[in-house]
């Protein structure tokens, strides 16, 4: 955001809040397109069964750290597409069928307004 304050030259003592500076640039938030980018980036890391899918599952060796497991990629995904009730497998299975992965992609991001 301070990208578009400074082109616009709004100080950060007018006390504009980011909705106003948005509105001033004419522009909107992007999260949706955000989050389309990501789950078709997911199906392509899921379906290509490389290191880096390795990596997105959790399945590199190492250490657990102590407190609260943290959020995944995946299930930050999962939530976003409103599918709380398929468990990771299920998800990372529809990923590996293109036609329903974009099926999935598509209503994800419709049922958010865009």
């Amino acid at each position: 955001m301070w990208f578009i304050r400074r082109i616009l030259k709004v100080s950060w003592k007018d006390k504009k809040t980011n909705d106003e500076v948005l509105d001033m640039a004419n522009t909107g938030r992007s999260l949706y397109s955000t989050i389309r980018r990501r789950m078709k980036f997911t199906g392509h890391i899921y379906r290509a069964r490389g290191i880096e899918h390795l990596a997105m599952t959790g399945k590199i060796n190492g250490k657990k750290s102590c407190g609260r497991q943290r959020t995944t990629y995946v299930d930050s995904l999962n939530i976003w597409a409103n599918l709380e009730q398929h468990t990771r497998s299920q998800f990372m299975r529809s990923s590996c069928e293109r036609q329903i992965w974009k099926t999935m992609t598509v209503n994800a991001c419709s049922r958010h307004g865009t």
